[in-house]
């Protein structure tokens, strides 16, 4: 468990480091103090390991007693978007619980406060911190165009290696543990990791929306802007970080 916390802190760095070389590139923060913009329309999803992270890094503080708190919240909060309460999902959802589950992502994430910073914010979700980062997220972004920039088009940072590293981590981590790897929202895994008990009761006596506790899988791709751009013109994301790394 250590080791693997360890490597997931250096994946953090390596996206941190992304960003400062960003910014140096572009000659502009990359992220505007007090938007939260781009979690106004996204409740993220992490897996297992990094909320176990969040925990051993939060152990303590009242922001964990707090975060905890708004999970249990949110799990328990009707709503419109997830209707459905058929308990956990076995094999594959169905097509009802499936959009349900799409619908609840676009709505506010709940570990944005009032002032428009988040909670959590130091143990954010890797997707999280690939956000204006290695995605260009420009559509949502209203932060100021930089050196090369357009209002529709922002620079990102390519780094394969980071990529990489991050398919051989999620690898190690199934290898390790399955559970570890599994992805669902961020407030059903912080509040998993801290309450299991009461989150398995919660479940069982149907007091949770189904949509809420679906484990899903990502692929790394899905961080990069190029290999994103790829999937939807349907080509392999693979070709085109190959492309980059000769570059």
């Amino acid at each position: 468990m250590i080791k693997a916390l360890r490597e997931l802190h250096q994946i953090q760095s390596g996206f941190e480091a992304a960003d400062t070389m960003l910014k140096q590139s572009i000659g502009v923060e990359t992220c505007i103090s007090g938007c939260g913009q781009c979690c106004m329309h996204n409740v993220p999803y992490w897996r297992t390991i990094e909320a176990i992270n969040a925990v051993s890094v939060l152990l303590g503080t009242d922001r964990l007693k707090k975060a905890v708190s708004i999970a249990e919240g949110w799990l328990l909060e009707h709503h419109k978007e997830a209707a459905s309460y058929e308990g956990m999902q076995v094999g594959l959802a169905s097509p009802r619980i499936h959009q349900e589950w799409l619908d609840l992502r676009l709505t506010q994430c709940p570990f944005l406060d009032e002032k428009r910073a988040c909670l959590i914010h130091e143990v954010r979700p890797l997707v999280c911190m690939a956000r204006g980062v290695t995605l260009s997220a420009v559509e949502e972004c209203p932060r100021p165009a930089g050196r090369g920039e357009t209002l529709t088009q922002h620079q990102i940072a390519i780094s394969p290696r980071l990529r990489q590293r991050m398919i051989e981590y999620w690898a190690e981590c199934k290898a390790k543990n399955q559970e570890w790897g599994i992805a669902s929202f961020v407030p059903t895994l912080l509040y998993r990791a801290v309450e299991p008990v009461k989150f398995k009761q919660l479940v069982l006596d149907n007091q949770v929306a189904s949509a809420k506790v679906i484990g899903v899988d990502y692929e790394v791709c899905l961080f990069w802007q190029p290999d994103l751009d790829a999937l939807r013109a349907g080509i392999s994301p693979d070709l085109v970080v190959a492309k980059a790394g000769r570059m």
